[in-house]
């Protein structure tokens, strides 16, 4: 990993990590979502996540490496970078 940031951010548990949860197209899949103040990455390809959102339609919980599910309608936004 090239950012230094961000290898010290997971390594010292302020970041997740996310390049191994499933996926959806090209959002991350998530469990659950716990706002502890933690960031939130893709180690492997050194991408920042920027937003997470709840779908409405279903409830599933997804991660973006863009913003794209701040201020989405189809979306309940949890946290954004």
């Amino acid at each position: 990993m090239t950012n230094n940031a961000m290898r010290r951010n997971v390594d010292t548990g302020n970041a997740i990590d996310l390049s191994n949860h499933p996926r959806e197209g090209k959002y991350y899949i998530l469990d659950k979502f716990v706002d502890d103040e933690s960031d939130y990455c893709d180690a492997s390809k050194t991408a920042w996540i920027w937003s997470i959102g709840r779908r409405r339609s279903d409830g599933v919980i997804l991660a973006s490496t863009s913003c794209d599910l701040y201020q989405n309608p189809a979306f309940e936004c949890l946290w954004l970078r």
